[in-house]
């Protein structure tokens, strides 16, 4: 019985020290991004739903995108501090082939994140994504660039606002 309590004991004192890892300030920084999302253009033409939750015990986000049609694409991101290297990590895949891994933390007003890629065509590309909060909502925008940041180009920008709608996974 004693072996059991204290076995009991050991495995909450585990899971509790692992849930305050990610319950540091850093850990909430891309807290605005968790919700139920419609993303639209400039003009408010639906672009697609976007779904992020908190997983692992509140520590890892977990994006459900899906597109307005096949241009819009659809895929899924997982999104961590990594308190080792006291940043942000994002990993965006999907079912076109696109395995993005980017890096960075919060800046200003802002979540931004880099990396580096082989684009389609066997160039290195930069890229750069940024997710502001804005009122009722959140400003993202992906690009690229492949001069090492003097010039960029607009792969993806989307203003985010909360639905009810229900995604499909």
């Amino acid at each position: 019985m004693y072996r059991k309590l204290l076995l009991a004991f050991a495995l909450l004192a585990g899971a509790a020290m692992h849930a305050a890892a990610c319950n540091t300030p850093e850990s909430k920084q891309f807290d605005f991004w968790v919700g139920n999302w419609e993303a639209v253009d400039r003009d408010g033409k639906l672009l697609g739903h976007t779904l992020i939750e908190k997983i692992e015990q509140g520590c890892v986000l977990q994006e459900w995108w899906r597109g307005n049609g096949p241009e819009n694409g659809a895929g899924t991101s997982l999104s961590m501090y990594d308190r080792k290297h006291k940043l942000w990590r994002h990993v965006w895949a999907s079912a076109r082939g696109n395995f993005a891994p980017i890096d960075g933390g919060w800046q200003g007003d802002r979540m931004l994140m880099t990396g580096y890629f082989i684009s389609d065509k066997g160039e290195r590309e930069f890229h750069r994504t940024v997710w502001k909060p804005i009122p009722g909502g959140v400003h993202h925008v992906w690009d690229s660039s492949t001069d090492g940041g003097a010039t960029w180009t607009v792969i993806h920008e989307a203003w985010l606002r909360r639905t009810d709608k229900v995604l499909v996974k």
